[in-house]
């Protein structure tokens, strides 16, 4: 329910979450009212694609939280679920393990006011210590042009004009696929530093809280190639060939002297996986030529 309840919500704030009941309570913590200051009315709606009901649980300790069923298929459907339920002009995405700073909401909403002609804006994502292993990661984003949603604000009618985030990207690239839509409309966006939110470090193997399956990279760019085969140049073979040299010959070496090697197993999986990238690419490449 929104801050004012006789008020229409500015803000509809959308927290997608996934079996990270503990995460969640964090970052249901940092948004409430009490923690975001000087904030215009808003909204907060979890939708949870949870198979247990731990998260659900999670948002009856908040007076000020809705709870919805995710879609099930992925991130960007159990986003557009959020957004489908949301009653504010403005949308704002936050993932289920960041920890928003207490001025994010008023940072957004002196951004909109200030700049009327701007739709989209994306916020600073931190991390919460030095890395620390090759084995983890973070979506960092301090200078902006990334349009992580892990945290962004869109303007709802613009959301929903551009169809919402495509739910046949599963698992990753629903974000790079709705940034490039928006370029492709002229929509202009905004890095605002001081709308930020800390990201914590997580481990990239395939166990704990990692729910991404093996080999999700190839599936979802060659999704997204079909979608967008004039991108190919920037997604081409040669730039996962580039990016494992980069890997072999400089980035492993300073693993060694950052991480003290640590996760340096994992840094050659990636390098590996950037070849195979580069493969199957190339064979989308001669599949696609082929057809024209």
């Amino acid at each position: 329910m929104p801050v004012n309840p006789s008020a229409k919500p500015f803000f509809s704030l959308i927290v997608p979450t996934y079996e990270r009941p503990e995460d969640l309570r964090k970052c249901l913590h940092s948004i409430v009212p009490s923690n975001q200051i000087d904030a215009p009315s808003y909204e907060i709606i979890v939708s949870d694609d949870s198979k247990g009901n731990q998260s659900q649980k999670i948002t009856e300790e908040f007076s000020n939280v809705s709870w919805i069923r995710g879609k099930q298929i992925g991130p960007a459907g159990n986003r557009n679920v959020g957004v489908s339920k949301s009653k504010g002009r403005w949308i704002v995405f936050l993932d289920d393990d960041c920890i928003a700073e207490s001025g994010l909401l008023n940072a957004y909403y002196k951004a909109i006011k200030k700049n009327p002609s701007v739709f989209v804006f994306e916020g600073r994502i931190f991390a919460n210590r030095p890395r620390k292993t090759w084995a983890e990661g973070c979506p960092e984003n301090e200078y902006g042009g990334m349009l992580w949603t892990s945290n962004l604000c869109v303007n709802k009618k613009i959301f929903s004009d551009l169809g919402g985030l495509d739910e046949q990207f599963e698992i990753a690239y629903e974000d790079v696929d709705f940034a490039l839509r928006l370029k492709k409309q002229g929509i202009q966006s905004r890095f605002i530093y001081e709308a930020a939110a800390c990201h914590p470090w997580r481990t990239l193997k395939n166990e704990g809280k990692n729910w991404k399956k093996k080999g999700y990279q190839f599936q979802e760019l060659l999704i997204f190639l079909e979608k967008h085969p004039e991108q190919y140049e920037n997604h081409s073979s040669k730039v996962f060939i580039r990016n494992a040299l980069r890997g072999i010959l400089k980035e492993f070496p300073r693993g060694f002297i950052d991480f003290r090697g640590r996760g340096s197993l994992f840094k050659i999986i990636r390098i590996f996986h950037s070849i195979n990238a580069a493969l199957a690419v190339k064979k989308w490449k001669l599949s696609h030529d082929s057809k024209d």
